[in-house]
């Protein structure tokens, strides 16, 4: 089974959420309470719009080298 690590930036908003955005699949977009919330709803997001990708039929997209203040999350990818 292969896996893709994917950069995702996490920023807090106004609200005190945490905002998380993935520059390789903007369609993956969560948040959280805390930064490590914002991090497990990103990996459940990132699978979900990748399923998007495979269902019409797209090549998933590659994962770039993460920018600084960025983290990695890994998502299966088979």
């Amino acid at each position: 089974m292969n896996a893709q690590h994917y950069p995702v930036r996490i920023e807090r908003d106004a609200a005190g959420r945490y905002l998380a955005t993935c520059r390789d699949v903007p369609e993956a977009l969560t948040d959280g309470a805390e930064r490590d919330e914002a991090k497990t709803e990103m990996a459940d997001a990132l699978m979900v719009a990748l399923e998007g990708y495979r269902l019409d039929g797209r090549p998933l997209p590659p994962a770039s080298r993460p920018e600084p203040g960025e983290v990695l999350i890994r998502v299966k990818a088979d």
